[in-house]
């Protein structure tokens, strides 16, 4: 009987379902969607030799033309992992390391190269899981090649001064052992050569003249020097009528021919399709001089698979290829297909299933490619940004606003649908006008363009109206600051709606993804009420009260938040809010001191944060075991064990195991025996009346033998025994050393 039939998922339908909200998923859940993606994954794969050679059947991690024919339930279920894991990893946190450095260190090579993909995609949180657990293997060979190409291609002009050197020595330790001794010398050369392709033009100059030496002796690299082995010959994927060579070749007259000539057959097996012919142009766009400039006039009137096609070519050229594209004449194509009145009326139209590209994929392909114009690292020429602004601001008119939207998925519908890509794209084009009028201190002209459209935006938005902008406003109100100051601070109760529930909720979800504090911006939110409410409202998604509490942090440490006149953090204390201080006290930990940094630089007022708040449990008397165990965490700061301290540090280790943390207090008390022996004693002797620490092994060890060579024998003996007692054998030998060093001093 079928899956359809009984109403359970096959493995394909499953893989479908978790691929669709797989993004948004790990952006919320983390780590945690993404390993249970994995796991999904793993068991679809069943034998591990399918995960060995993944690249049979899995050319790209990304979505590729050569991969078009993959469309089973383990190419599905790569997408759901994949598309977790970037949104687990958009922005830098310890649970996005450990989920990154989880899949390299991965026996499973496909797993291995969905983490290599993520640390180029996401470079600027994630890129030093890289080289934390990089392999010389990852450079040599099938297995890994692509995704190696490609990190290196989007990520070498972000690489450090060590990480550009650590790359050259990895490109040169290859000596050809595996090869014939007679060709030794060709592979090593030509390997080489294809290693340092991608980083060829970025701004090194040695690393070019080096490349230009190799190819002058042994030859250019292959057509696709991504792949080992690329399909292009007869039908494109089996999906196009012509190849991208042909195209790049063709005159206009010869591409209009085909285009008009071309009849899709969906129904026949490998037939072409419009998608497939799409794909082609885009590949032809890429592969071309001029980046099909000659050819721009014929699209103004195509439909909307072709003009997919060319859009996504040279955004594609532009930001994954690093290749220069004619802005003045893409932006008059742009302006010609936006002002068309049929593609005004047909992006009126009930979308439907868009199984083939249509005019709701090419304002998104406008967008895209305007926002990737707009980024301050590889910008458009300025004197085209109010042209972008008034051809976003003509679809921002088409495309209505969707009234109803989940608000647990506010951001995700926001950043994905027609309109809210559209509305992001806007906004960037405007900060990218903004930054050149501060930078060239020029006429402040760009609010005059922009406030209107706005200011438009947000009525609707603050009734209800238009959720996917109160999202992006909760998300962007720090750059609208940055666009108009005044106009934010008095439109921040608007933004955050005061008088439509789902608009606020929207806004707050939008806020989740702020990255930094500000402090106009924090004193206003508090005076509002509106971070209190993030921190308080039921139903919100998790990450909204986690992000509001860990400002509260922020704010803390910043001195705008006391801990004894009445704001919120002291609110937040004095109700021992447990939800919110198990919380701080992770996210205070994860500020740890680390080496080469300062420790006094928050210690005192995270030690003071924990000692205010064990107090508050000991007046009130209940059960706060779980907060205790959280508090536990902050040991990291400890550097002075005085008497309050140490208290406060007895009081917590009890509990420290009901949240897993007792590998941090043996890390800390095998970091403070030394100086510290009789205080980090007493220490121990609190956990041991609850749980045996047993994890890490060393760090035990260290603390016991720490007491002993402090001269505290019979402590470190009595800890022996209490391990001994509970059937452990843990510091057997330790306590035999101990004894020896003993009997040794009496002689």
């Amino acid at each position: 009987m079928s899956a359809e039939r009984t109403g359970v998922l096959g493995p394909y339908q499953l893989g479908v379902a978790l691929k669709a909200s797989a993004r948004s998923l790990g952006a919320r859940r983390g780590g945690a969607a993404v390993a249970m993606l994995c796991k999904r994954l793993l068991e679809a794969l069943g034998d591990p030799k399918e995960g060995k050679y993944s690249y049979i059947w899995r050319s790209a991690i990304e979505d590729h033309e050569q991969d078009s024919h993959c469309e089973d339930h383990r190419s599905v279920l790569v997408d759901a992992v994949r598309d977790a894991a970037l949104g687990a990893t958009e922005k830098p946190s310890v649970d996005a390391d450990s989920c990154i450095e989880a899949m390299l260190e991965s026996k499973v090579q496909v797993l291995v190269r969905i983490g290599i993909y993520v640390c180029g995609e996401n470079y600027a949180s994630v890129g030093h899981v890289f080289w934390k657990c990089v392999r010389s293997e990852w450079f040599v060979g099938l297995n890994y090649w692509h995704e190696v190409f490609w990190f290196i291609k989007k990520s070498f002009m972000k690489f450090s001064a060590s990480q550009k050197q650590q790359f050259l020595q990895l490109v040169d330790q290859f000596n050809g052992d595996e090869v014939d001794e007679d060709r030794r010398e060709e592979w090593v050369a030509e390997h080489r050569r294809d290693l340092l392709h991608p980083a060829v033009g970025l701004g090194d100059a040695d690393l070019d003249a080096r490349y230009k030496e190799l190819v002058e002796r042994w030859g250019p690299v292959r057509e696709h020097p991504d792949f080992h082995s690329y399909s292009t010959g007869g039908w494109i994927d089996e999906r196009s009528s012509t190849t991208p060579e042909a195209l790049v070749a063709a005159s206009s007259e010869d591409l209009e021919l085909l285009l008009k000539s071309f009849r899709a057959e969906p129904r026949t097996w490998g037939g072409p399709t419009y998608r497939g012919l799409a794909a082609t142009i885009s590949a032809a766009v890429r592969a071309s001089e001029d980046g099909f400039n000659r050819h721009f006039k014929l699209f103004q009137d195509q439909l909307p698979a072709y003009q997919h096609g060319l859009l996504r070519g040279l955004k594609e050229r532009w930001t994954d290829d690093k290749r220069d594209i004619p802005w003045e004449e893409a932006v008059a194509l742009m302006e010609a297909i936006v002002g068309n009145s049929s593609f005004s009326s047909e992006l009126k139209k009930d979308p439907g299933e868009e199984w083939e590209p249509t005019v709701r994929w090419v304002v998104t392909d406008i967008a895209d490619l305007l926002k990737s114009g707009a980024k301050r690292e590889q910008p458009m020429p300025h004197a085209l940004l109010p042209r972008c602004l008034e051809t976003l601001n003509q679809a921002l008119a088409i495309l209505l606003p969707e009234r109803r939207v989940e608000v647990d998925d506010a951001v995700s519908h926001a950043i994905n649908s027609p309109r809210g890509r559209v509305l992001e794209a806007f906004i960037h084009v405007a900060l990218a006008m903004r930054r050149q009028e501060v930078d060239n201190e020029a006429k402040e002209e760009c609010w005059a363009q922009v406030g209107p459209v706005l200011d438009a935006e947000l009525a609707t938005s603050t009734s209800g109206e238009n959720p996917d902008f109160a999202a992006l406003a909760g998300m962007y109100c720090v750059n609208f600051h940055y666009l108009n100051a005044e106009w934010t601070e008095a439109n921040i109760d608007r933004i955050f709606s005061l008088t439509d529930e789902s608009s606020w909720r929207c806004a707050a979800h939008g806020f989740s993804y702020q990255s930094f504090l500000h402090d106009w911006l924090y004193r206003r939110l508090v005076a509002a009420g509106h971070l209190k409410r993030m921190i308080a409202t039921v139903g919100l998604p998790s990450q909204v009260s986690k992000r509001a509490v860990e400002f509260v942090g922020v704010a803390y440490l910043k001195e705008l938040e006391r801990l004894e006149d009445g704001g919120l953090l002291s609110s937040l204390v004095e109700a021992l809010d447990q939800t919110a201080l198990i919380h701080l006290s992770w996210y205070f930990w994860t500020l740890k001191p680390r080496e080469g940094h300062d420790a006094r630089r928050h210690g005192p007022k995270v030690l003071e944060f924990w000692r205010q708040v064990e107090a508050r449990i000991r007046r009130d008397g209940g059960d706060f075991s779980k907060l205790r165990s959280s508090l536990s965490l902050l040991a990291v700061f400890l550097n002075d064990l005085n008497s309050p301290m140490v208290e406060v540090w007895e009081s917590a280790a009890p509990y420290t195991q009901r949240h897993h943390h007792g590998y941090v207090l043996l890390g800390e008390m095998a970091r403070l025996v030394g100086q510290y022996p009789t205080e980090v004693a007493r220490v121990f002797r609190a956990a041991l009346t609850s749980f045996l620490p047993d994890y890490r092994r060393e760090d035990v060890i260290r603390c016991v033998t720490g007491l002993a060579k402090t001269g505290h024998f019979d402590e470190a003996e009595r800890i022996c025994n209490l391990y001994s007692e509970r059937h452990s054998d843990l510091l057997k030998e330790t306590y035999q050393a101990i004894r020896s060093q003993q009997r040794a001093a009496g002689g």
